[in-house]
């Protein structure tokens, strides 16, 4: 037989040890897990938008250049060689010196002259020279140019003799190519002069002709 003590010393051993806190009664906790990481919320500011630029309204001169008209004074100095025939088909050359002078108007590739213009005729085989002055209209746009014009002369001919004149009335007809650089304006062009003096006499000039125009 197994004495008592020793039996009662193996049951203690074969029973599982429990920790102080359960002899005492007290429940032990798992302990606490670690809380996760947590990435801060990052909050971008939002795109802010332009503003538009407040409308200013153009005052009336502030109109653009191209849609108004500038005015000024020009100035026009020409040179034509000439052919004056009359009713009998007789023909005198010779050379046509032009000033003119009024006032000009532009707007964008327009300009509108309008003026007096002087003249002197030097026909070839007389010494006499011959003068007149029209009232002349010219127009050019972009790259050609159109005029007109009526007034008088004294020393055109009428006839077969150059040294045959009488004062003269009538009107003039041309046109032609335009070439500009800032206020400059060059022409080169064919007139159509018609002119009757005091008799009756018809007289037909045609001439080619070189101008030089300085103005706005």
């Amino acid at each position: 037989m197994v004495p008592s003590n020793v039996l009662s010393v193996a049951m203690l051993l074969a029973e599982p040890s429990t920790p102080a806190v359960a002899e005492q009664g007290v429940t032990a906790e798992p302990p606490a897990a670690e809380p996760a990481s947590v990435e801060p919320v990052r909050f971008e500011p939002a795109p802010m938008m332009a503003e538009p630029a407040p409308m200013i309204e153009p005052m009336p001169e502030d109109t653009p250049p191209n849609t108004r008209w500038r005015g000024g004074p020009y100035l026009t100095l020409g040179l034509a060689p000439m052919a004056t025939m009359d009713v009998h088909a007789a023909h005198h050359p010779g050379l046509r010196y032009d000033l003119e002078t009024g006032l000009a108007w532009r707007r964008g590739r327009m300009r509108v002259y309008v003026g007096p213009d002087l003249h002197l005729l030097q026909y070839f085989g007389r010494k006499k020279v011959g003068f007149g002055v029209d009232g002349v209209a010219t127009v050019s746009l972009r790259h050609v140019y159109a005029r007109a014009g009526l007034g008088t002369s004294v020393g055109m001919p009428a006839s077969a003799d150059v040294r045959d004149t009488r004062p003269m009335v009538g009107g003039l007809v041309g046109g032609g190519l335009v070439g500009r650089l800032d206020d400059v304006e060059g022409r080169v062009g064919v007139d159509y002069d018609v002119r009757v003096d005091t008799s009756g006499r018809v007289a037909q000039t045609v001439l080619l002709t070189l101008r030089m125009t300085f103005g706005p």
